[in-house]
């Protein structure tokens, strides 16, 4: 008596005969019956297996599908003298998997035989060739097929976007209770309500989700919502075989609402706030040399102290990384601790060199002076943009009040507004110093200020005895950083210098508050 193994494939490409598992197996248990073979093991590729990161389906053409390497493996070692499948085609159907089975049979001596037609051995290539032409002409006409479907504006087999389904002829319609929740996104993000709160208020709201996931309503899924732009410009963009099609769709969001939101959304580009519970000594001030974008102070967690409690590592990172393409020479990100003693040294140095903080303002003076520039009308936006945001200081701490935000949404809101302001308040300064003769009183006060920092300079830069210490010394530093730094720019080898030329990499400013300064609680 034979022994066989049975080998059954799930037929995964669209051929006009298909046959379930379970028919395949019956069949080939059937037809082992009939000529008298012990069947010693039945082999089944019927569900997708992983290849490195991704899952693939068990197609007659790939050569690694699981149970065809454990039948061959098997067969080397003697299991049995046959091998029963329902068709030529569930073994192989291109050239790969063919010359590993046709090289099992040389080697081990045993058969190959097939439920519904004849095997021969001889004509084997042959048939790969003609059963790969045929998947060839399938998937080409296929690809036409669907290529057509979306020339005409149609849904093809991707689930319509959030907001819409289909109709019964494959266009997009509106969900009316998606949309509404669509709409209400855009309105509560134009006005300033936190991506935290609005989350909370779809959740509140039963917000029809489309997944069942762990986490109801991630905040990371309403921001990519309110990126897409088929919202509002009335197209869905599909990418096919190499070409992209413009799907019509209604417009749910109108254009005006639309630019709130993205005007909203440039202001926290320019002004991220990021984890800024901490007080970082250059937060707000780090710049990546190579993209110009201001860095987000962000935290991870990587590994366990002795007392059991999570290693915490808080960076400076380039807010274009990693959400956007960037080329070479992108900061990326940095150890927040690094970066701000790199600032506090390159800073002192400006402070403890004689004439050097004097020398750095009035080149940025003489900068500002080559500018053509008509400085009232720059001074007057200025000041209209500060009280602007002194009403949206006011706008969130009602909200605080009303319970619309919770205390650490105020708390990340009002320090982004502190950062806007600080960057506002720099500028302004500037353009103020072009009107009337500012410069000259501007360097006195430089010599005062330069005189009160180095005054307390030793508990300045001294070892901190105890934690009270400790945050006295950085809020006097920061301070001192936040008075003369407009910017901090770092390079990928987390180097913060002064450029070459026209480019200065630690922009010294002309001095915000220098007679104001308090060096109380720091004198030796």
């Amino acid at each position: 008596m034979k022994r066989a193994a049975i080998y059954i494939r799930t037929s995964t490409e669209k051929q006009g005969e298909k046959v379930s598992p379970q028919a395949q197996e019956a069949d080939s248990t059937e037809y082992c019956t009939g000529k008298g073979y012990q069947v010693v093991g039945v082999y089944k590729d019927i569900e997708r297996y992983k290849v490195g990161n991704r899952l693939v389906e068990p197609s007659g053409t790939r050569a690694d599908r699981p149970q065809l390497k454990r039948i061959l493996a098997d067969a080397s070692a003697g299991k049995f003298e046959v091998i029963v499948a329902w068709r030529e085609d569930r073994l192989y159907r291109s050239y790969r998997p063919m010359l590993d089975v046709l090289e099992c049979l040389d080697e081990t001596g045993i058969d190959i035989e097939l439920v519904k037609e004849n095997f021969n051995k001889d004509f084997a290539p042959i048939k790969a060739w003609a059963a790969r032409m045929e998947l060839d002409a399938k998937h080409d006409r296929f690809m036409m097929g669907v290529a057509g479907r979306l020339s005409k504006g149609m849904a093809w087999n991707h689930p319509a976007p959030y907001g819409y389904k289909k109709d019964e002829e494959g266009f997009y319609t509106v969900n009316e209770e998606e949309a509404d929740w669509i709409i209400n996104l855009f309105k509560w993000y134009a006005d300033g309500i936190s991506i935290n709160e609005i989350r909370q208020r779809f959740v509140n709201g039963c917000a029809p989700q489309r997944k069942d996931t762990v986490y109801t309503w991630s905040m990371s899924l309403l921001r990519r919502y309110l990126t897409f732009k088929h919202f509002w410009t009335g197209e869905h963009i599909v990418n096919w075989d190499g070409e992209a099609y413009k799907i019509p769709l209604p417009p749910i969001i109108p254009l005006e609402l639309a630019e709130r939101v993205q005007n909203r959304k440039k202001k926290y580009k320019y002004y991220p706030a990021g984890n800024t519970r901490n007080h970082y000594l250059a937060a707000g001030l780090v710049y990546c040399a190579q993209c110009d974008y201001r860095c987000n102070i962000v935290s991870s967690n990587n590994g366990v102290k002795k007392d059991g409690t999570p290693k915490k590592y808080i960076f400076y990172q380039c807010s274009s990384w990693p959400n956007h393409e960037v080329t070479n020479g992108c900061f990326h990100r940095g150890s927040a601790k690094l970066i701000d003693n790199r600032v506090w040294d390159k800073l002192w140095d400006y402070i403890s060199t004689p004439g050097k903080l004097e020398n750095a303002l009035e080149e940025r003076i003489s900068q500002l002076q080559a500018e053509e520039t008509d400085a009232t009308t720059e001074v007057e936006r200025l000041e209209r943009e500060l009280e602007e945001l002194l009403l949206e200081r006011q706008k969130v701490i009602t909200w605080a009040r009303k319970n619309m935000i919770t205390e650490e949404d105020l708390e990340t809101q009002l320090l982004s507004i502190s950062w806007q302001e600080n960057s506002l308040t720099h500028e302004l300064t500037d353009k103020r110093l072009l009107i009337g003769n500012r410069a000259e009183r501007l360097i006195n006060l430089a010599n005062v200020f330069r005189g009160r920092v180095l005054a307390g300079w030793e508990k300045i830069n001294a070892i901190p005895e105890s934690e009270v210490q400790k945050q006295k010394i950085m809020e006097f530093r920061r301070q001192i950083v936040q008075a003369l730094v407009i910017r901090a720019y770092v390079h990928p080898d987390k180097s913060v210098c002064r450029g070459t030329g026209n480019v200065s990499l630690l922009n010294i400013s002309p001095a915000v508050g220098l007679a104001t300064l308090n060096t109380s609680g720091v004198r030796p």
